[in-house]
């Protein structure tokens, strides 16, 4: 029998590939999850306070992050000498602090990527199907350049739900992630080339977190490194949900 001009024997070959290559997703995911520390205590987690110290090339930027589920975000970060800026995404907008202290508000498409990106709780990975987005295997690749070189890695293609694409690597032996890679969108039209390594990876409250993070931004503007240096992360503090509203005025 033949269907479309492809034998039949064949078409089923290719089906099968086809679910074996969809299980071997979900397999990932699945060790991903459990490296992690577990779904039950991922989703134990309602809030995230992370306090870091970013190191760039003249100055270390003092930055505290805020999540809480199911999608707030707050970003505080304070240059050597000067006052706090701070942006943020709630369920109705992301905004930011523009120079001059205003705040100004991101278009509907920009505020839905930072939504899915920044604000993501758990991680893309965590219930990808729930949010809406896409995960494929790419196959395997070896990070010569990553933290903990010579490891090989799956490396997957997520599309999220408002269309941002993020390549995302796991390490082969811990399913932990090794790199991100991908395009940054900054206000007002800036866009950047990133690559996002993890490492010093320690348990907090039973669940797993990178203490140790480099990266790389590369495009139209100057190449820029940072070291970024985890120093606590604290889990379930109280936040106010006024914490993450948009400021008075924005526009």
């Amino acid at each position: 029998m033949r269907v479309s001009g492809t034998p039949a024997a064949a078409l089923l070959g290719v089906l099968f590939a086809s679910s074996a290559f969809a299980q071997s997703v979900d397999d990932i995911v699945s060790r991903h999850v459990a490296a992690r520390g577990g779904y039950e205590k991922l989703r134990a987690v309602q809030t995230i306070r992370i306090t870091r110290t970013v190191a760039a090339q003249f100055s270390d930027i003092k930055v505290v992050l805020y999540k809480k589920r199911p999608q707030f975000f707050r970003a505080e970060q304070t240059p050597p000498g000067q006052a706090p800026t701070a942006r943020g995404v709630n369920a109705d907008a992301a905004w930011d602090t523009a120079p001059g202290g205003r705040t100004t508000l991101r278009t509907a498409p920009a505020a839905a990527e930072a939504r899915d990106l920044d604000a993501d709780f758990d991680g893309l990975l965590v219930d990808w199907k729930a949010k809406g987005h896409t995960v494929t295997l790419e196959g395997k690749e070896a990070l010569p350049g990553a933290q903990t070189a010579g490891a090989e890695t799956f490396k997957l293609k997520v599309t999220t739900k408002s269309g941002a694409v993020r390549y995302i690597y796991l390490d082969a032996t811990t399913y932990l992630d090794r790199r991100h890679t991908g395009v940054l969108k900054l206000p007002p039209d800036r866009q950047l080339d990133f690559v996002m390594d993890f490492g010093g990876w320690r348990s907090v409250d039973g669940v797993m977190f990178p203490f140790d993070i480099s990266e790389d931004r590369t495009g139209r503007e100057p190449s820029v490194s940072f070291a970024i240096y985890t120093e606590k992360i604290e889990l379930n503090v109280p936040m106010d949900d006024a914490l993450f509203a948009t400021p008075a005025g924005a526009k």
